[in-house]
Protein backbone atom coordinates (compact mmCIF):
# COMPACT_ATOMS: atom_id res chain seq x y z
CA UNK A 1 0.00 0.00 0.00
CA UNK A 2 1.42 3.35 -1.13
CA UNK A 3 1.05 6.94 1.08
CA UNK A 4 0.00 9.96 -0.84
CA UNK A 5 1.58 13.35 0.19
CA UNK A 6 0.52 17.14 -1.26
CA UNK A 7 3.87 18.83 -0.48
CA UNK A 8 2.68 22.83 -0.11
CA UNK A 9 5.09 25.53 -1.68
CA UNK A 10 4.89 29.23 -2.15
CA UNK A 11 6.52 28.68 -5.46
CA UNK A 12 8.11 25.97 -7.84
CA UNK A 13 10.07 24.84 -11.06
CA UNK A 14 10.44 25.88 -13.60
CA UNK A 15 10.00 29.08 -11.80
CA UNK A 16 12.93 30.61 -9.87
CA UNK A 17 13.69 28.20 -6.98
CA UNK A 18 15.90 28.53 -3.75
CA UNK A 19 17.02 25.86 -1.10
CA UNK A 20 13.10 25.26 -0.24
CA UNK A 21 12.35 24.06 -3.31
CA UNK A 22 15.00 22.47 -4.19
CA UNK A 23 14.55 20.31 -1.33
CA UNK A 24 11.11 19.65 -2.31
CA UNK A 25 11.83 18.13 -5.52
CA UNK A 26 14.70 15.86 -4.33
CA UNK A 27 12.65 15.02 -1.82
CA UNK A 28 9.38 13.99 -3.67
CA UNK A 29 11.47 11.97 -6.17
CA UNK A 30 13.20 10.29 -3.50
CA UNK A 31 10.24 9.03 -2.18
CA UNK A 32 9.29 7.04 -4.56
CA UNK A 33 11.83 4.26 -3.23
CA UNK A 34 9.37 4.42 -0.19
CA UNK A 35 5.96 3.73 -2.13
CA UNK A 36 5.06 7.42 -1.41
CA UNK A 37 3.18 8.94 -4.24
CA UNK A 38 3.86 12.97 -3.83
CA UNK A 39 2.00 15.95 -5.55
CA UNK A 40 2.83 19.64 -5.87
CA UNK A 41 0.94 21.94 -4.69
CA UNK A 42 2.14 25.40 -5.09
CA UNK A 43 0.76 29.11 -5.58
CA UNK A 44 1.37 30.89 -8.43
CA UNK A 45 0.71 34.96 -9.17
CA UNK A 46 -0.73 33.96 -12.48
CA UNK A 47 -4.19 31.56 -13.45
CA UNK A 48 -4.07 27.97 -12.34
CA UNK A 49 -2.45 25.57 -14.44
CA UNK A 50 -1.31 21.70 -14.33
CA UNK A 51 2.37 20.09 -15.40
CA UNK A 52 4.80 17.50 -14.25
CA UNK A 53 8.46 17.82 -13.25
CA UNK A 54 10.38 15.32 -13.04
CA UNK A 55 7.41 13.15 -13.29
CA UNK A 56 5.93 15.01 -10.21
CA UNK A 57 2.45 15.99 -10.85
CA UNK A 58 2.60 19.53 -9.92
CA UNK A 59 -0.64 21.79 -9.66
CA UNK A 60 -0.18 25.93 -9.32
CA UNK A 61 -2.87 27.90 -7.60
CA UNK A 62 -4.22 30.80 -8.02
CA UNK A 63 -2.32 33.30 -4.52
CA UNK A 64 -5.49 34.26 -3.77
CA UNK A 65 -7.58 31.57 -3.82
CA UNK A 66 -9.96 31.55 -1.58
CA UNK A 67 -10.04 28.84 1.42
CA UNK A 68 -13.22 26.89 -0.43
CA UNK A 69 -10.96 26.95 -3.44
CA UNK A 70 -7.87 25.54 -1.63
CA UNK A 71 -9.90 22.97 -0.11
CA UNK A 72 -11.74 21.82 -3.18
CA UNK A 73 -7.80 21.62 -4.93
CA UNK A 74 -6.97 19.71 -1.28
CA UNK A 75 -10.07 17.22 -2.17
CA UNK A 76 -9.32 16.38 -5.37
CA UNK A 77 -6.00 15.52 -4.50
CA UNK A 78 -6.51 13.07 -1.79
CA UNK A 79 -3.36 12.81 0.28
CA UNK A 80 -3.13 10.92 3.20
CA UNK A 81 -0.74 13.63 4.68
CA UNK A 82 -0.49 17.37 4.25
CA UNK A 83 3.33 18.89 4.07
CA UNK A 84 3.81 22.63 4.52
CA UNK A 85 6.98 24.13 3.69
CA UNK A 86 6.65 27.84 2.94
CA UNK A 87 5.31 30.27 5.37
CA UNK A 88 4.00 33.11 2.82
CA UNK A 89 0.46 34.27 2.00
CA UNK A 90 0.56 31.78 -1.07
CA UNK A 91 1.47 29.15 0.80
CA UNK A 92 1.37 29.11 4.39
CA UNK A 93 -0.25 28.64 7.83
CA UNK A 94 -4.04 29.41 6.09
CA UNK A 95 -3.69 26.49 3.67
CA UNK A 96 -2.54 24.24 6.86
CA UNK A 97 -5.01 25.48 8.64
CA UNK A 98 -7.19 24.36 5.57
CA UNK A 99 -6.23 21.03 5.33
CA UNK A 100 -6.37 20.44 8.70
CA UNK A 101 -10.08 21.37 8.68
CA UNK A 102 -10.13 18.19 6.14
CA UNK A 103 -9.51 15.81 8.54
CA UNK A 104 -5.70 15.22 7.32
CA UNK A 105 -2.63 15.00 9.09
CA UNK A 106 -0.39 17.66 8.57
CA UNK A 107 3.32 18.30 8.51
CA UNK A 108 5.10 21.37 8.06
CA UNK A 109 9.13 22.08 7.81
CA UNK A 110 10.22 25.56 9.03
CA UNK A 111 12.69 26.17 5.83
CA UNK A 112 12.74 29.81 7.53
CA UNK A 113 12.97 31.79 10.58
CA UNK A 114 9.74 34.08 9.61
CA UNK A 115 6.99 31.78 12.09
CA UNK A 116 9.29 32.87 15.09
CA UNK A 117 10.75 36.44 14.21
CA UNK A 118 8.94 39.52 13.50
CA UNK A 119 12.22 40.58 11.57
CA UNK A 120 12.71 37.48 9.78
CA UNK A 121 16.44 37.41 10.61
CA UNK A 122 16.58 35.86 14.07
CA UNK A 123 19.40 38.47 15.23
CA UNK A 124 18.05 40.03 18.18
CA UNK A 125 18.11 43.84 17.31
CA UNK A 126 20.61 42.84 14.22
CA UNK A 127 23.25 42.47 16.73
CA UNK A 128 23.12 38.48 18.10
CA UNK A 129 21.58 35.78 17.08
CA UNK A 130 18.44 35.30 19.02
CA UNK A 131 17.25 32.44 21.85
CA UNK A 132 13.58 32.53 19.47
CA UNK A 133 11.18 33.32 22.50
CA UNK A 134 8.26 35.68 21.50
CA UNK A 135 7.92 38.07 24.19
CA UNK A 136 5.76 40.87 23.44
CA UNK A 137 7.93 44.03 24.19
CA UNK A 138 11.47 42.20 22.92
CA UNK A 139 10.36 41.54 19.62
CA UNK A 140 8.20 44.64 19.09
CA UNK A 141 11.61 46.62 20.01
CA UNK A 142 13.46 44.68 18.05
CA UNK A 143 11.47 44.74 15.13
CA UNK A 144 10.58 48.86 15.49
CA UNK A 145 14.78 48.84 15.68
CA UNK A 146 14.65 47.11 11.94
CA UNK A 147 12.09 49.69 10.74
CA UNK A 148 15.14 52.63 11.41
CA UNK A 149 12.83 54.04 14.98
CA UNK A 150 15.84 55.03 17.09
CA UNK A 151 16.17 52.94 20.12
CA UNK A 152 14.60 55.39 22.75
CA UNK A 153 11.50 55.39 20.70
CA UNK A 154 11.79 51.69 19.53
CA UNK A 155 11.92 50.70 23.38
CA UNK A 156 8.81 53.23 23.88
CA UNK A 157 7.25 51.53 21.43
CA UNK A 158 7.74 48.15 22.91
CA UNK A 159 5.85 49.31 26.18
CA UNK A 160 2.74 50.62 24.52
CA UNK A 161 -0.70 48.36 25.02
CA UNK A 162 -1.63 46.36 22.70
CA UNK A 163 -3.67 48.69 19.64
CA UNK A 164 -5.11 47.14 15.87
CA UNK A 165 -4.97 50.63 13.81
CA UNK A 166 -8.70 50.84 11.74
CA UNK A 167 -8.50 49.85 8.35
CA UNK A 168 -8.83 53.74 7.71
CA UNK A 169 -5.86 54.14 9.17
CA UNK A 170 -3.94 52.30 6.76
CA UNK A 171 -4.87 54.53 4.18
CA UNK A 172 -4.03 57.51 5.63
CA UNK A 173 -0.72 60.04 5.66
CA UNK A 174 -0.04 58.53 9.36
CA UNK A 175 -0.03 54.71 8.26
CA UNK A 176 3.38 54.45 9.35
CA UNK A 177 2.85 55.90 12.68
CA UNK A 178 -0.11 53.77 13.26
CA UNK A 179 2.12 49.98 12.09
CA UNK A 180 4.64 51.20 14.71
CA UNK A 181 1.96 51.97 17.31
CA UNK A 182 0.90 48.28 17.02
CA UNK A 183 3.77 46.42 17.02
CA UNK A 184 3.50 44.87 19.93
CA UNK A 185 0.25 43.73 18.60
CA UNK A 186 1.82 42.08 15.56
CA UNK A 187 4.15 40.54 18.16
CA UNK A 188 1.65 38.56 19.84
CA UNK A 189 -0.21 37.98 16.53
CA UNK A 190 3.04 35.76 15.59
CA UNK A 191 3.42 34.28 19.02
CA UNK A 192 -0.67 32.98 18.65
CA UNK A 193 0.63 31.89 15.06
CA UNK A 194 3.44 29.85 15.77
CA UNK A 195 0.99 28.20 18.95
CA UNK A 196 -1.59 27.12 16.25
CA UNK A 197 0.99 26.14 14.32
CA UNK A 198 1.95 23.59 16.94
CA UNK A 199 -1.48 22.41 17.66
CA UNK A 200 -2.54 21.52 14.11
CA UNK A 201 0.71 20.26 13.80
CA UNK A 202 1.31 16.17 13.72
CA UNK A 203 5.23 16.75 13.61
CA UNK A 204 6.97 20.47 13.01
CA UNK A 205 10.28 18.84 10.85
CA UNK A 206 13.23 21.14 11.63
CA UNK A 207 16.63 21.26 9.64
CA UNK A 208 18.96 22.61 12.49
CA UNK A 209 19.30 22.58 16.24
CA UNK A 210 18.62 25.95 16.75
CA UNK A 211 15.47 26.05 15.08
CA UNK A 212 14.94 23.04 17.38
CA UNK A 213 15.92 24.65 20.54
CA UNK A 214 13.95 27.96 19.79
CA UNK A 215 10.89 25.98 19.14
CA UNK A 216 11.07 24.46 22.44
CA UNK A 217 11.71 28.17 23.90
CA UNK A 218 8.36 28.71 23.21
CA UNK A 219 6.77 25.88 25.00
CA UNK A 220 6.42 23.54 21.43
CA UNK A 221 6.13 19.95 23.16
CA UNK A 222 9.48 17.90 22.15
CA UNK A 223 7.12 15.22 20.78
CA UNK A 224 6.22 17.69 17.90
CA UNK A 225 9.70 18.58 16.81
CA UNK A 226 11.39 15.49 14.43
CA UNK A 227 15.30 17.24 13.95
CA UNK A 228 15.95 15.95 9.68
CA UNK A 229 19.10 17.66 8.30
CA UNK A 230 19.04 18.23 4.40
CA UNK A 231 20.96 17.15 1.90
CA UNK A 232 22.78 17.41 -1.40
CA UNK A 233 21.15 15.66 -3.94
CA UNK A 234 22.70 13.32 -6.30
CA UNK A 235 23.72 16.00 -9.16
CA UNK A 236 26.67 16.83 -6.35
CA UNK A 237 28.81 14.59 -7.00
CA UNK A 238 31.50 13.55 -3.95
CA UNK A 239 34.66 15.56 -4.79
CA UNK A 240 34.62 16.36 -8.09
CA UNK A 241 36.49 19.62 -8.05
CA UNK A 242 39.42 18.55 -5.57
CA UNK A 243 42.03 18.02 -8.83
CA UNK A 244 41.85 21.35 -9.72
CA UNK A 245 42.48 22.92 -6.40
CA UNK A 246 44.92 21.31 -5.19
CA UNK A 247 47.24 22.23 -7.74
CA UNK A 248 47.64 26.18 -6.59
CA UNK A 249 48.82 27.77 -9.69
CA UNK A 250 45.76 29.89 -10.32
CA UNK A 251 44.76 32.91 -8.70
CA UNK A 252 42.10 31.45 -5.41
CA UNK A 253 38.74 31.79 -6.90
CA UNK A 254 35.66 32.41 -4.46
CA UNK A 255 32.14 32.20 -5.12
CA UNK A 256 29.11 33.49 -3.76
CA UNK A 257 25.81 31.83 -5.55
CA UNK A 258 22.08 32.88 -3.98
CA UNK A 259 20.41 35.89 -3.62
CA UNK A 260 21.34 39.43 -3.94
CA UNK A 261 19.79 40.43 -1.06
CA UNK A 262 21.03 42.37 2.00
CA UNK A 263 20.63 39.51 4.46
CA UNK A 264 22.85 36.90 2.19
CA UNK A 265 25.61 39.28 3.31
CA UNK A 266 27.48 40.11 -0.54
CA UNK A 267 28.35 43.35 1.09
CA UNK A 268 30.60 41.66 3.27
CA UNK A 269 32.58 40.38 0.65
CA UNK A 270 32.58 43.73 -1.44
CA UNK A 271 33.96 45.31 1.54
CA UNK A 272 36.42 42.23 2.05
CA UNK A 273 37.93 42.91 -1.63
CA UNK A 274 37.87 47.13 -1.13
CA UNK A 275 40.46 45.68 2.37
CA UNK A 276 42.35 43.32 0.02
CA UNK A 277 45.41 44.75 -1.53
CA UNK A 278 45.33 44.74 -5.09
CA UNK A 279 48.46 42.45 -5.79
CA UNK A 280 46.60 39.36 -4.27
CA UNK A 281 45.75 36.29 -6.42
CA UNK A 282 42.35 36.78 -6.03
CA UNK A 283 38.96 36.50 -7.50
CA UNK A 284 35.52 36.96 -6.55
CA UNK A 285 32.57 35.43 -9.11
CA UNK A 286 28.77 36.69 -7.40
CA UNK A 287 25.83 34.54 -9.22
CA UNK A 288 22.77 35.86 -8.34
CA UNK A 289 20.13 38.47 -8.84
CA UNK A 290 17.96 41.16 -7.38
CA UNK A 291 14.77 42.51 -7.77
CA UNK A 292 15.80 45.64 -5.88
CA UNK A 293 18.05 48.20 -7.94
CA UNK A 294 19.27 49.87 -4.40
CA UNK A 295 21.05 46.42 -3.87
CA UNK A 296 22.27 45.72 -7.35
CA UNK A 297 23.92 48.69 -8.01
CA UNK A 298 26.80 48.67 -5.62
CA UNK A 299 27.49 45.04 -6.48
CA UNK A 300 27.60 46.17 -10.22
CA UNK A 301 29.62 49.78 -9.99
CA UNK A 302 31.96 47.15 -7.72
CA UNK A 303 32.27 44.48 -10.30
CA UNK A 304 33.08 47.27 -12.62
CA UNK A 305 35.72 49.10 -10.57
CA UNK A 306 37.67 46.05 -9.46
CA UNK A 307 38.75 43.47 -12.37
CA UNK A 308 38.89 40.94 -9.42
CA UNK A 309 35.08 40.66 -9.00
CA UNK A 310 32.78 39.47 -11.74
CA UNK A 311 29.18 39.63 -11.69
CA UNK A 312 27.67 36.64 -13.74
CA UNK A 313 24.24 36.86 -13.18
CA UNK A 314 21.89 34.08 -12.10
CA UNK A 315 22.09 30.93 -12.26
CA UNK A 316 19.63 27.91 -12.85
CA UNK A 317 20.16 25.32 -10.14
CA UNK A 318 21.28 22.64 -13.26
CA UNK A 319 24.22 24.99 -13.66
CA UNK A 320 25.12 25.32 -9.93
CA UNK A 321 27.43 21.37 -10.02
CA UNK A 322 29.76 23.44 -13.18
CA UNK A 323 29.56 26.72 -10.80
CA UNK A 324 30.87 25.08 -7.56
CA UNK A 325 33.21 22.77 -9.35
CA UNK A 326 34.97 26.10 -10.80
CA UNK A 327 35.72 27.67 -7.07
CA UNK A 328 38.29 27.00 -4.67
CA UNK A 329 36.05 28.38 -1.54
CA UNK A 330 32.53 28.88 -1.50
CA UNK A 331 31.70 32.38 0.29
CA UNK A 332 27.93 32.22 2.19
CA UNK A 333 28.29 35.29 4.44
CA UNK A 334 24.37 35.76 5.35
CA UNK A 335 23.38 37.94 7.93
CA UNK A 336 20.64 36.14 9.05
CA UNK A 337 19.95 33.21 10.71
CA UNK A 338 19.78 30.21 8.01
CA UNK A 339 18.14 26.62 8.76
CA UNK A 340 20.33 25.19 6.19
CA UNK A 341 21.47 26.19 3.82
CA UNK A 342 21.61 23.70 1.51
CA UNK A 343 24.11 25.34 -0.82
CA UNK A 344 26.66 24.36 2.00
CA UNK A 345 25.76 21.14 1.90
CA UNK A 346 26.07 20.59 -2.39
CA UNK A 347 29.87 22.59 -1.85
CA UNK A 348 30.95 20.19 0.86
CA UNK A 349 29.42 17.12 -1.53
CA UNK A 350 31.90 18.48 -4.40
CA UNK A 351 35.15 18.94 -2.05
CA UNK A 352 34.37 22.64 -1.70
CA UNK A 353 35.61 24.28 1.51
CA UNK A 354 33.06 27.16 3.03
CA UNK A 355 33.93 30.19 4.18
CA UNK A 356 30.61 31.13 6.20
CA UNK A 357 29.34 33.36 8.68
CA UNK A 358 29.15 32.01 12.24
CA UNK A 359 25.51 31.63 12.38
CA UNK A 360 22.55 29.36 13.01
CA UNK A 361 22.80 26.67 10.14
CA UNK A 362 25.43 27.67 8.92
CA UNK A 363 27.74 27.12 11.80
CA UNK A 364 26.27 23.63 12.39
CA UNK A 365 27.62 22.40 9.26
CA UNK A 366 31.18 23.82 9.25
CA UNK A 367 33.98 22.69 11.09
CA UNK A 368 35.74 25.49 11.59
CA UNK A 369 39.55 25.21 10.68
CA UNK A 370 38.67 21.45 9.40
CA UNK A 371 36.67 21.78 6.25
CA UNK A 372 35.66 25.60 6.34
CA UNK A 373 36.12 29.15 7.98
CA UNK A 374 33.49 30.48 10.09
CA UNK A 375 33.90 34.11 10.21
CA UNK A 376 31.70 37.10 12.54
CA UNK A 377 28.77 37.84 10.18
CA UNK A 378 29.10 41.56 10.85
CA UNK A 379 32.81 42.30 10.58
CA UNK A 380 34.23 42.62 7.11
CA UNK A 381 38.11 42.90 8.08
CA UNK A 382 37.45 39.44 9.46
CA UNK A 383 36.53 38.07 6.09
CA UNK A 384 39.69 39.70 4.26
CA UNK A 385 41.66 38.73 6.17
CA UNK A 386 40.57 35.16 6.19
CA UNK A 387 40.72 35.60 2.05
CA UNK A 388 43.87 36.90 1.98
CA UNK A 389 45.61 34.39 4.46
CA UNK A 390 43.56 31.19 1.92
CA UNK A 391 45.10 33.18 -1.12
CA UNK A 392 48.55 32.88 -0.08
CA UNK A 393 48.41 29.24 1.37
CA UNK A 394 46.66 27.08 -1.19
CA UNK A 395 48.14 24.54 0.95
CA UNK A 396 45.68 24.69 3.64
CA UNK A 397 42.47 25.51 1.58
CA UNK A 398 43.50 22.33 -0.04
CA UNK A 399 43.62 20.32 2.97
CA UNK A 400 40.15 21.64 4.17
CA UNK A 401 39.10 20.82 0.80
CA UNK A 402 40.25 17.26 1.32
CA UNK A 403 38.05 17.42 4.69
CA UNK A 404 34.95 18.82 2.99
CA UNK A 405 32.84 15.61 2.68
CA UNK A 406 28.84 15.10 1.80
CA UNK A 407 27.32 13.93 5.22
CA UNK A 408 24.41 12.32 4.33
CA UNK A 409 22.03 11.78 1.44
CA UNK A 410 18.70 12.87 -0.08
CA UNK A 411 17.66 8.75 0.56
CA UNK A 412 18.49 9.38 4.46
CA UNK A 413 15.73 12.24 4.20
CA UNK A 414 13.41 10.43 2.41
CA UNK A 415 13.80 7.42 4.33
CA UNK A 416 12.99 9.66 7.64
CA UNK A 417 10.11 11.36 6.22
CA UNK A 418 8.50 7.88 4.63
CA UNK A 419 9.00 6.90 8.44
CA UNK A 420 7.13 9.73 9.42
CA UNK A 421 4.31 9.90 7.64
CA UNK A 422 3.90 6.33 7.42
CA UNK A 423 3.56 6.97 11.44
CA UNK A 424 1.07 9.59 11.62
CA UNK A 425 -0.98 7.99 9.01
CA UNK A 426 -1.14 4.72 10.94
CA UNK A 427 -2.04 6.49 14.13
CA UNK A 428 -4.93 8.63 11.52
CA UNK A 429 -6.63 5.69 10.98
Amino acid sequence: MSLRVVHCVGFYFPDPVGGTEVYVRDLANALREHRVECSIAASTTGPGREYAWEGIPVLRYPADSSAEQFQQLVRRLAPDVFHLHSWTTGSGLDHLRQAAALGIPTVATLHVPSPLCLRGTMLLEGKAPCDGRIDEQRCACCWALDRGVPAPAARLISHLPRWTPPPWLARSPARRLATLASARTMAAGQAARLQELGRLCERIVVPSDWVRSALRENAIPDGKILLSRQAASTAFSDGAGRARRDAGEHPLTIGFVGRLETYKGVQTLLEAMGQIPSHTSLRLIIAGISDDPEILRPIEQAAAADPRIELIGPLPHERIPAFLESLDILAVPSRWMETGPIVVLEAQAMGVPVMGADLGGIAERIRDGIDGWLLPFDDPRAWAVAMQQAAADPGEVAARAANSVRSRSVGDVAAEMAALYGEIHGHST
